[in-house]
């Protein structure tokens, strides 16, 4: 019945999952990410693309669906409100989709609940698999000016240690690191997709009955809970020097340097709060 609901919903919005269980894993705390891994594996052999003339514009959600669906690990667009793509020679070869998840209080954290409207979040982010090695970099300088435009002054980001992302993209252009969430319990699917637990308060309120009883007839239908690791947090602030200026007077977290990859991937939290964050 649970899964009916989705199916209603998917057909109602579009949202596709990839055909990947839980998107593309590879072994835990990997010292390739798993986003490295599976371009490599959808490589064709293809020229590398050329970033002269390259550009970057609005791309229609489905556009970008079946974009991240094939390149992107996890396999979802998240909670993705639009999304930016980048053209070499009017192909497709990269996306950036910015949304607002990771907790209601994820924007406020950073800047205060006054200042959190100016924020936004990179839910999903991909390269095609001959994309050039800088398209990374290109794109999120193209960003910054294109949220700036919309009024925008911050983007947050996150890089999941266990699918070996240190954040190296955000640490070569300049993003602040500012400790590690929380853990999350998933949920997962009869089928193997993880989603967010938030459903369950959804489906509760939809079906009229209490967050405990959505949460038991999940798990009558053989859904499961997986916990989630703690995972990096950045943030990059962007657009007009005076306002920029003001926004970091306002700034409620404290910033560390990056970490790196010879630590240990299975011990980043530790080795950053035993050594780091005390």
């Amino acid at each position: 019945m649970q899964l009916d609901l989705f199916e209603k919903w998917r057909k109602k919005t579009g949202y596709r999952m990839a055909d990947r269980q839980i998107g593309y894993r590879g072994k835990k705390f990997d010292e390739v990410c798993f986003q490295r891994q599976l371009r490599e594996k959808m490589d064709e052999g293809r020229p590398t693309a050329s970033l002269t003339g390259a550009k970057m514009r609005e791309i229609p959600f489905k556009v970008a669906q079946d974009f991240i669906l094939k390149y992107e690990w996890l396999g979802t667009m998240g909670t993705t409100k639009f999304s930016l793509g980048m053209f070499c020679e009017d192909e497709l070869t990269g996306v950036m989709c910015f949304g607002l998840t990771a907790g209601t209080g994820a924007l406020s954290e950073v800047f205060g609940e006054g200042n959190k409207s100016y924020g936004i979040v990179l839910v999903r982010g991909a390269c095609a698999s001959h994309a050039h090695p800088h398209s990374g970099s290109w794109m999120v300088g193209q960003a910054k000016a294109e949220l700036a435009r919309r009024g925008y002054l911050f983007v947050i980001a996150y890089s999941d240690p266990e699918a070996g992302e240190i954040g190296t993209l955000y640490q070569a252009t300049n993003w602040q690191f500012y400790g590690f969430t929380s853990p999350v319990n998933y949920l997962v699917r009869p089928d193997g997709k993880r989603v967010d637990p938030k459903i369950i308060h959804k489906y509760a309120k939809k079906r009229g009955i209490t967050s405990q009883q959505q949460k038991q007839d999940f798990v009558d239908e053989g859904y499961t809970f997986e916990r989630g690791g703690r995972k990096l947090k950045y943030f990059l602030v962007f657009g007009a020097k005076s306002k920029v200026k003001q926004l970091k007077k306002e700034l409620r977290v404290k910033t560390y340097p990056y970490l790196k990859r010879d630590l240990g991937m299975e011990n980043l939290y530790d080795v950053w709060k035993r050594e780091v964050a005390a």
